[in-house]
């Protein structure tokens, strides 16, 4: 039979995923596409394997990228399903609402089926947004989300924020567009509350290392520093501290410039390294302390222990001469 007037022409000839990424900002690419896309389950109807499209597409960049993160139209049909074989885990986001709430309960048990079947299994994980605050309903529909969810949900919550969507209007990431508000705030947190899960939480770090992270994005330890080649994210978690500080082999142990920056009780700090082998410890409002979750330690002259990180390329019997200022100060503080 002809095709229908109505419908799409096919295309020529397969389009890679390369062709169509576009570099947008510093570390940031995006793959984008158009309505056309609306076509592809009727496109695929009775292919065999059209579920694991993207999965290959994807595999093609893999190493080229420390994170993809798949933005699913809000239906459970082809498009999403090839997304959820190309992930391992899942944002669901979730405005505070009764229906919303039994909504996310047939999407995560979408989720189990998903893993009965193909025995592809995602973390999924529900994120409240576009809380307004106040209203008594409001935080009673969190609350049972809270209750019934046994710990799939993000503890961290998005606030309604006009500047959010001033930004998407604008087409720009809330960061470059206003860093002074409390959507910035919120996405903020919530990178961090992603960061300190995948810490506590190898194993699931090490499932997604097969569809999201590289060779580029590597941990130096169980639970150590995120490294890449251009730079190191150093992380650790004081809620409850005023000022935390960095200091090792990297900056001659020296404190001045070495502040870390607080994300939602998670304090960080981005550093630029060569390959090498750095010993590091933390100063936690005065006291010092080594990486409290990186296991690779090695002590040191006040009877106390460095936290270790060793930079792809490096020696690893590289270590910097006595005379160098790489002896961290006296940590006595009686």
């Amino acid at each position: 039979m002809p095709p229908s007037a109505s419908s799409p022409p096919p295309p020529k000839e397969p389009t890679g995923l390369r062709e169509v990424i576009l570099s947008v900002r510093e570390n940031l690419d995006v793959a984008p596409a158009d309505i056309l896309l609306s076509a592809i389950p009727e496109m695929l109807a009775g292919l065999a394997g059209r579920e694991d499209i993207l999965s290959d597409a994807l595999a093609r960049v893999r190493g080229d990228y420390d994170y993809v993160i798949i933005d699913c139209p809000p239906n459970v049909g082809l498009l999403t399903f090839n997304a959820l074989k190309a992930c391992s885990e899942a944002i669901v986001p979730m405005d505070p609402s009764f229906f919303s709430l039994h909504g996310i309960a047939k999407l995560l048990e979408t989720f189990d089926l998903l893993a009965q079947k193909s025995d592809h299994h995602i973390e999924a994980r529900v994120l409240v947004t576009l809380y307004p605050g106040r209203a008594p309903f409001v935080k009673a529909v969190v609350d049972e989300l809270h209750r019934h969810l046994d710990g799939r949900y993000f503890e961290t919550i998005i606030r309604y924020s006009i500047k959010l969507a001033e930004a998407a209007s604008h087409g720009v990431p809330i960061a470059q567009y206003c860093r002074h508000c409390a959507g910035f705030d919120d996405y903020q947190a919530l990178v961090a509350e992603v960061l300190r899960r995948e810490a506590e939480n190898p194993c699931v770090a090490l499932d997604a290392h097969a569809t999201r992270t590289s060779a580029r994005h590597r941990r130096a330890g169980p639970s150590s520093p995120i490294v890449t080649p251009q730079e190191v994210t150093f992380t650790i978690e004081a809620p409850d501290a005023e000022h935390v500080l960095l200091a090792g082999d990297f900056n001659d142990w020296t404190l001045d410039g070495s502040e870390m920056d607080p994300i939602g009780g998670v304090w960080t700090k981005v550093i630029k390294l060569p390959p090498g082998r750095y010993r590091y410890r933390y100063v936690v409002d005065g006291r010092w302390q080594n990486d409290p979750s990186n296991a690779a330690v090695e002590p040191n002259p006040y009877g106390e222990h460095d936290s270790i990180l060793v930079m792809e390329g490096a020696a690893t019997a590289w270590s910097p001469p006595a005379s160098m200022a790489g002896v961290p100060p006296s940590t006595d503080h009686t």
